[in-house]
């Protein structure tokens, strides 16, 4: 048996603040957005991996994306973001955004372009999660679901 990507449920609380801690990931608020977090499973049970999107308007941020860096490999990444990516087009979000200082290539290879500092959504940068973003150092992503 494989791995297995499934919704988070209050269970899973702990170890995807584990997780998140370990990757020195802020774990502030997904108590209160656990509904809209996926884990990844080992085939032992053990999550390894986790992402969420944030409501915000009808739009979603997706944040705290991590795996393990002994379960990572290229496949089961792309596999889970855009995993993530239909979900929150099920959702019904309109367009998704996250934060990176990295892997640009990755999730423009997904379909993610950078924004401009004009072109940040305002209803975004009220996110608590928008407190991550420095500027000249993170890069906005987005990614309409009409293009999914």
């Amino acid at each position: 048996m494989g791995i297995v990507i499934r919704i988070a449920t209050e269970k899973d609380l702990l170890p995807i603040q584990h997780l998140l801690a370990k990757a020195n990931l802020s774990e502030r608020g997904i108590e209160d957005n656990i509904d809209n977090f996926l884990v990844v499973e080992d085939p032992d049970k053990k999550i390894i991996g986790t992402v969420g999107i944030e409501p915000i308007e009808n739009d979603g941020l997706l944040r705290s994306l991590v795996m393990s860096s002994e379960s990572w490999n290229a496949k089961i990444g792309l596999d889970f973001i855009e995993l993530a990516v239909a979900y929150g087009k099920q959702k019904g979000y309109e367009t998704l955004y996250l934060l990176t200082n990295s892997s640009m290539p990755f999730f423009e290879y997904i379909g993610f372009k950078i924004l401009e500092e004009n072109e940040i959504p305002e209803h975004l940068k009220l996110s608590e999660h928008f407190a991550q973003y420095v500027e000249g150092v993170t890069k906005v992503m987005a990614l309409s679901t009409a293009d999914i």
